[in-house]
């Protein structure tokens, strides 16, 4: 690692370790008012809801009268997650890096004709090398990005959405790093590839669909966010982090405390009060803390067309 990447990591964790920890968490939530949702009769979707922030989510939707449709690949974890509450939990075996699989459910969803009030776009994978699916794609930007759009598109054509549903985007601090561009979203280059900024570069394609998806569908009700989590102690940062976790575990955020803005948005849907708006401890931040992420020649619109052509060229 050469002193100017050094310099620049050491930059960032100083502006954000207070802000994105159990510090920041607990800062914050002293001035947060009385908030006891209530989703008596809605349906949500959570894609990696077997784990981690996913699985947190799940419990609290549940927990608070939800019925919560779980995408996930493992049986076994399947499951686990549905013997948590078997009257309020549907599972969907499904590998969210496949289109094809992705295609399936689908299907599957809008033949149900259920109507979906909440989708949580959350499932995420880094890696620290490049690993291709048996369709070609690079693994973490198909799971990350690409088959989210699939699935949600899917589901947004087939009129699966309820009147006034909300579609939320679990992204990352990481993209505060990472411009909007569609020439590393599918890298397969080894001499350029770095899943960490891999990771950043997907999680800020997720803040531009939501973009896309409130510009698109906003006037019928629907609202898309996307959201940070902060830095919490998920099994994902436990095998792709280690380095980092160990230096931080003492102040991690639990999965509750990452999954608690999902909840948030999910039960208040406030207005966006601007068009880029990253949700973070209940309320909307930047979306851009350095100068040359907003500096891009490419669209939320241009990010969507991208995505049909490789969903397409999968099918085809």
């Amino acid at each position: 690692m050469n002193f100017a990447m050094l310099k620049k990591i050491m930059a960032f964790y100083a502006r954000f370790t207070l802000s994105f920890t159990a510090i920041g968490y607990f800062a914050r939530r002293l001035f947060w008012g009385h908030f006891k949702p209530d989703f008596s009769g809605q349906t949500w979707i959570v894609t990696g809801g077997t784990g981690g922030i996913g699985r947190a989510i799940v419990e609290e939707a549940t927990r608070n009268s939800a019925n919560v449709i779980v995408i996930a690949r493992s049986a076994e974890k399947l499951a686990a997650i549905k013997s948590l509450s078997p009257a309020t939990i549907t599972t969907m075996q499904a590998d969210l890096s496949l289109v094809r699989d992705t295609q399936r459910i689908s299907d599957e969803l809008a033949k149900s004709g259920r109507k979906i009030d909440v989708q949580v776009n959350n499932v995420g994978l880094l890696l620290d090398q490049i690993v291709l699916t048996s369709e070609g794609k690079e693994t973490s930007y198909a799971t990350n990005l690409l088959n989210h759009f699939v699935l949600t598109e899917n589901l947004l054509h087939a009129g699966m959405f309820a009147k006034n549903a909300t579609i939320i985007n679990m992204a990352s601090g990481g993209m505060y790093n990472a411009p909007l561009t569609l020439d590393y979203m599918n890298n397969q280059n080894p001499a350029t590839y770095r899943g960490a900024y891999a990771y950043g570069v997907h999680k800020r394609g997720q803040a531009a669909l939501a973009q896309y998806w409130q510009t698109h569908y906003g006037q019928n009700g629907l609202k898309a966010y996307v959201m940070h989590p902060g830095w919490a102690d998920t099994d994902g940062v436990k095998t792709a982090m280690p380095r980092f976790r160990k230096i931080l575990q003492l102040i991690l955020r639990t999965n509750a405390q990452g999954a608690d803005t999902a909840i948030w948005l999910a039960g208040t849907r406030p207005d966006q009060p601007f068009n880029d708006a990253f949700w973070f401890d209940r309320a909307p931040r930047p979306a851009h803390v350095y100068p040359h992420t907003p500096q891009t020649k490419y669209s939320p619109d241009d990010l969507a067309n991208f995505l049909k052509n490789e969903w397409q060229q999968v099918l085809a």
